[in-house]
């Protein structure tokens, strides 16, 4: 009987009008939190899919019967491929895995999260996820990762867990204990009890039914497990049996599968089911039966005798083949277990039982195992796999493929991988895809001309994602539209989904970097939008929101390099991609005067990027950024020790975008007054860091000035300014102006503290000039009101277009933009 729980139903009831959004439903063992979640799925007008963990179940075992009942309902279709670039990890049925250089977690993922939101366009979608303390930690990372990136209407997730857990965004029920009252109902008039049983259920529903059950006096009794087991010991033989059956057979059995196994016809199955039912020992749920409650099913386990449940998980075996490596594991017989964990693909448990292997190939089911980890989420087993497949490997290409392996993992750990692909290369000269592997990380550290020999020759062997690596080394010459050609001709010759998206961020890289920031931002948005339609929004589309935000931050568009950052966030993409969003993130920062968020940003984002997993600027960016806001904070102590760091630990002649502006910082605060040799300036942005750095050591900051003008970086325009109007006393008035337009434009506070500080000591009041007339004047305070010019010319008794006439001088003579620009312009220049 459903008694009590009025509040808890009308918060589900109240979630699944409020959707996408989730829930979690905490309580005890007992408590009822899968009673309530029956209840509010007895109300739904939806599709529903569910799924539970047990306790050592696989990765993703909670979610393989959600998204399989999804798949059964709508086909595979509703995701790119078919599914078998990522779910067919956890659905055999789809086929084949089609093995990709993100290594399946990120496709699994987004493709989990596609087909979820295209199943909700057809109908609302309940997805019920039962004891998620027991699941492991790739699907409770799953979880989190749909709860905050679906978004279409119609989703609700319900999870339930014995204890509480960190699942962002989900509103929370506890389910409490039940009332005297509530108990009494439960009871239905066995008043004479209820003061026994209250007082020893302490209100769990499932010890009340026990309880009354087994009788509430002096005989009830005394352990656990009989309490559980009240109920079963007054079953036939026929009925005990099913119930020992199913309790082997798993959480929830179909009815095909019971009857297959206790051997009994349709009518004598239901005779023997009957009364187990109607001791509430198990329920009917749709097609099968599953335990009122997980205690239950244990306290049934526990019971049987070990010969006893040997021979019935073998018969389970026989009958659930998709659970018959576990099933002929807790059988004993480990030679069947081995058999039918290497047909369900369960490398791990086939390694558990390698002592069965015959002409089995043990590499091979390390490097699957190794994937496998990976795509779990478990990076550091999945490198402890690969290198003991490594340790074991004879045959040279398959060890060079697997040192390849090997990098992908260890890119995702923040390790370099250069050496491995070195000597991938030295086992198997002749293979294009390795080659051109080598080329690549060549070219993100520095080794120019070593990276271009080795992309030409993969190239030459067919290796056509090389022809991106060639066209961002040719851009490097300066040869921007011989560059555009080759990342053209790259686009259209992509392999596959990933090789095509990392074209567009290469090319959106370097035209950033050239100082081409509307093309960047253009070629990064064209990429944003194939992301989205191959389903690869979280990874290469993360990516992609990195190169997009860039050029954004560097044309002054913070507020929007703010919100196709926060919405990359959002999508919880991988480390690398995650720390490359940072990083643009934390110089807005630093830039507008969010200090303390820089600051955070920078500790989150480091951990990220240690080592050179890609490229030499990886391990130099986080010290530009930890540099620019010691600087900004006039920290000196830091900012030198950041500064003679880089200086003594770092080469700079390997770095392609980071050098000069880390030498810019050097030279301000006095930690060097020359360019080490060989330091590169390719490009308008370099040069004019170069320009920059000069003027720090005494040279001309008017230089710095054009070379900034040129480029179109505001920001960068406006500190050179201020540092010219130190110079040129003659125009320092209005190099001042200018420097104080921009930072009222961008709302970069430290910017203007500088245009004030300057001002002040070299004594420039920049508003001297301006000589408002008193009418002027008047209208500026009207301004600074919020007044419109309506509303002016009605307080001043003069015409509309008069009072616009006033505004438009006023704000010519201040050099603003806007009204709320003038307003703060005569502020700070002392007129209001």
């Amino acid at each position: 009987m459903f008694v009590g729980r009025e509040a808890e139903l009308a918060r589900l009831v109240a979630a699944r009008d409020s959707t996408p959004g989730g829930v979690l439903v905490v309580g005890e063992a007992g408590i009822g939190k899968s009673r309530l979640v029956r209840e509010f799925l007895a109300g739904v007008d939806g599709l529903v899919a569910e799924g539970g963990a047990d306790p050592g179940g696989t990765a993703y075992a909670p979610f393989v019967p959600v998204l399989r009942r999804l798949i059964r309902e709508y086909g595979a279709d509703l995701v790119p491929g078919g599914g078998r670039r990522g779910l067919a990890r956890l659905l055999p049925e789809l086929g084949e895995v089609e093995e990709l250089p993100d290594l399946g977690r990120a496709r699994l993922f987004e493709e989990a999260l596609l087909l979820v939101e295209r199943a909700a366009q057809r109908r609302p979608l309940v997805l019920v996820l039962e004891d998620l303390h027991w699941a492991d930690q790739a699907s409770r990372d799953l979880l989190v990762f749909l709860l905050r990136n679906v978004m279409r209407p119609g989703v609700l997730f319900v999870a339930t867990s014995r204890e509480p857990l960190r699942l962002p965004g989900a509103e929370v029920i506890r389910v409490p204990p039940l009332g005297r009252a509530e108990v009494a109902r439960m009871l239905d008039g066995v008043d004479q009890e209820l003061d026994v049983i209250m007082a020893r259920s302490e209100g769990n529903p499932l010890f009340v039914e026990a309880l009354a059950d087994a009788g509430a006096g002096a005989a009830t009794p005394a352990t656990l497990r009989e309490l559980l087991l009240a109920g079963a010991e007054r079953l036939g033989p026929d009925s005990h049996d099913v119930l020992r059956i199913a309790a082997v057979a798993g959480p929830r059995t179909p009815h095909e599968v019971l009857r297959a196994l206790a051997g009994l016809d349709d009518l004598a199955l239901d005779e023997a089911l009957r009364p187990v039912v109607r001791a509430r020992l198990l329920l009917v749920d749709g097609d099968g039966y599953a335990f009122r409650h997980a205690l239950i099913r244990q306290a049934v386990y526990d019971d049987l005798l070990p010969g006893e449940r040997r021979r019935l998980h073998a018969r389970c075996a026989e009958a659930q083949p998709e659970l018959a490596a576990d099933h002929w594991y807790a059988a004993g017989d480990r030679r069947r277990a081995f058999d039918a964990a290497w047909r369900a693909r369960r490398w791990d448990r086939v390694l558990d039982l390698w002592d069965q292997a015959e002409d089995e190939d043990h590499v091979l089911v390390l490097e699957l195992a190794a994937r496998d980890a990976l795509t779990e989420g478990d990076a550091k087993r999945a490198e402890e796999l690969a290198t003991r497949a490594l340790d074991q490997a004879d045959d040279p290409l398959r060890a060079a493929h697997l040192l390849e392996l090997r990098v992908a993992i260890r890119d995702l750990l923040g390790e370099e991988g250069l050496d491995d692909l070195r000597e991938a290369v030295r086992l198997a000269p002749s293979e294009a895809t390795l080659i051109g592997a080598l080329a690549t990380t060549l070219y993100w550290n520095g080794q120019d001309a070593e990276a271009r020999a080795h992309a030409q020759e993969a190239l030459a062997l067919g290796d056509t994602r090389s022809l991106t690596t060639l066209a961002a080394l040719t851009a490097l010459d300066g040869d921007l539209e011989t560059a555009s050609s080759l990342y053209a001709e790259a686009r259209a010759g992509a392999p596959d989904d990933d090789s095509l998206l990392a074209c567009y961020a290469s090319q959106a890289d370097v035209l950033e970097a050239a100082g081409e920031h509307a093309r960047a931002e253009s070629v990064a948005r064209e990429g944003i939008a194939r992301a989205r339609r191959l389903g690869l929004a979280r990874s290469r589309g993360a990516h992609l929101a990195a190169n997009l935000a860039e050029p954004l931050t560097s044309l002054g568009r913070w507020k929007e390099a703010r919100e196709v950052m926060a919405a990359a966030l959002a999508l919880d993409p991988p480390p690398i991609h995650r720390a490359w969003i940072l990083m643009v993130l934390g110089t807005v920062a630093v830039w507008e005067g969010s200090l303390a968020e820089a600051d955070d940003i920078l500790r989150l984002a480091r951990p990220l990027m240690r080592g050179r997993s890609r490229g030499y600027d990886s391990c130099l960016e986080p010290d530009l950024l930890e540099c620019r806001l010691a600087v900004a904070q006039a920290d000196l102590e830091r900012a030198r020790r950041v500064a003679d760091h880089v200086l003594t630990e770092h080469d700079l002649t390997l770095s392609r975008r980071y050098a000069w502006p880390l030498l810019v910082l050097a030279a301000r605060i006095g930690r060097l007054r020359e360019a080490p040799a060989g330091i590169a300036t390719t490009g308008r942005v370099q040069q004019a860091h170069r320009a920059t750095f000069r003027a720090e050591c005494g040279g001309s900051w008017a230089e710095a000035v054009a070379a900034w003008r040129s480029v179109g970086q505001p920001y960068a325009l406006g500190q050179a300014l201020v540092r010219a109007a130190e110079q040129d006393r003659a125009n320092a008035r209005e190099l001042l102006r200018e420097a104080a337009t921009i930072a009222d434009t961008l709302g970069a506070e430290p910017l203007r503290r500088e245009v004030e500080a300057t001002g002040a000591t070299l004594r420039i009041d920049r508003t001297a000039e301006l000589a408002l007339s008193a009418r002027e004047l008047e209208v500026l305070r009207l301004v600074a009101d919020g007044l419109s010019n309506k509303q002016i010319a009605e307080r001043l008794f003069i015409s509309a277009r008069t009072a616009g006439v006033h505004v438009s001088n006023i704000m010519a003579k201040l050099g603003a933009t806007s009204r709320v620009e003038a307003a703060a312009v005569a502020r700070r220049g002392g007129l209001l």
